[in-house]
């Protein structure tokens, strides 16, 4: 086996040790440079061999609305102060520089009072004439309309209180009396009732007018209706007048006119049928200003006041019926005599069977009997349809 050459030996021992050699000074100088970066002041970056830095990204912000009435910055603390040069911070500690916000609150809403109770109002007496007295401002007729209210409502003792305001003011007045009387009837309290009657009866005829007629009426009342029913008794009575009011129509040109106003009352509680109602009316005239006869006027215009006609409330419906009679011309005075109005009289049915009679003058309620008209059939020509 042939032996390696000498020469090439040498020549392999001297370039190790040249490598060698430089690898060492390589070794030192490096050593020297890292020396030297880790040992001077203005360093920024302290090198960590093996960790790779990734790409930083900021952390997902979150906000949340403050409680209401509150507005405060985030309170935010510095974790970890940053490192000086120019390193990232470490990964989470990316807040803002501040140690701590300070809160931030708006002025305080002054606190609006509660409104003070007020205190109860107490009941005041209503005194005739008096400020405060709702009734005392009221008209004769508003304050008989409500105590009819009152009546109607079972109250006698509140109707019988507004008619009490009634009569301090309007002393001795026929439609307070009539409606005082009525209060006593249906209390029953007859004597105080037919008292109030026979003062009406007597009071003048000018000034009662109607209220005259219902007074008499209520004081003979089955001799009244015997005179104008052959068949005397009829059973008790469902409905019946009240004071009926002839009133003047003062703008008619050409003529004269004259509106009564019939009231017809319910008797008791029981149910009405509108259908079942009957009223006769007759008006009279004064001829040449000596005799009486029946009217010759236009046929008479009837309207019910208030609607639906059902007596239900104050168990009362009254009855428009107007009387025309056009100025006459020389023929019609030469045939008729001159003519003028001077009275009524009405008859009231239910069923078929009379209920009530009413006459002003009172004298014509003789007159008007002599020729007592049957009732037959369903339907009153005088009456106006019902609805309800």
């Amino acid at each position: 086996m042939a032996l390696p050459s000498f020469i090439l030996s040498a020549d392999r021992s001297r370039a190790n040790k040249t490598a060698l050699g430089i690898l060492c000074a390589l070794m030192l100088l490096q050593i020297g440079l890292l020396t030297q970066v880790i040992f001077r002041d203005d360093a920024l970056v302290t090198v960590t061999p093996s960790i790779t830095l990734p790409l930083m990204s900021a952390p997902p912000i979150s906000i949340s609305p403050p409680p209401v009435g509150q507005l405060a910055a985030p309170v935010v603390q510095l974790s970890q102060a940053p490192a000086p040069g120019f390193g990232p911070p470490p990964i989470g500690s990316f807040q803002t520089p501040l140690a701590t916000a300070p809160a931030f609150s708006p002025a305080p809403t002054p606190a609006v009072p509660k409104p003070r109770a007020l205190p109860p109002v107490k009941s005041v007496p209503l005194v005739p004439g008096k400020a405060g007295d709702p009734v005392s401002a009221m008209s004769m007729a508003e304050m008989v309309d409500l105590a009819k209210q009152v009546r109607g409502l079972g109250d006698m003792q509140g109707a019988l209180e507004v008619l009490k305001r009634a009569d301090l003011q309007y002393p001795a007045a026929p439609e307070v009396m009539a409606e005082t009387a009525q209060c006593y009837e249906q209390m029953g309290l007859a004597d105080k009732a037919t008292n109030l009657w026979k003062q009406l009866a007597g009071m003048d005829a000018l000034r009662s007018a109607g209220f005259g007629d219902l007074a008499k009426r209520k004081l003979n009342a089955p001799s009244s209706l015997a005179a104008v029913s052959p068949i005397g008794d009829n059973g008790p009575k469902m409905l019946s007048l009240g004071a009926c009011q002839a009133n003047r129509d003062p703008a008619t040109v050409n003529g004269e006119k004259v509106v009564l106003r019939i009231p017809i009352l319910r008797q008791g509680s029981a149910a009405i049928d509108p259908a079942q109602v009957d009223i006769d009316v007759y008006f009279f005239d004064r001829v040449n200003g000596e005799k009486i006869a029946q009217t010759i006027a236009d046929e008479p215009v009837s309207t019910w006041g208030a609607a639906p006609v059902d007596w239900s409330g104050v168990g009362e419906e009254p009855l428009n019926v107007a009387y025309f009679l056009p100025a006459l011309t020389p023929g019609e005075i030469a045939a008729h005599g001159r003519r003028s109005y001077h009275g009524y009289v009405v008859r009231l049915y239910y069923q078929h069977k009379i209920q009530d009679v009413a006459a002003e003058p009172r004298d014509l309620l003789d007159f008007g009997s002599r020729n007592v008209p049957s009732v037959s059939g369903d339907v009153n020509p005088l009456l106006p349809p019902v609805t309800n």
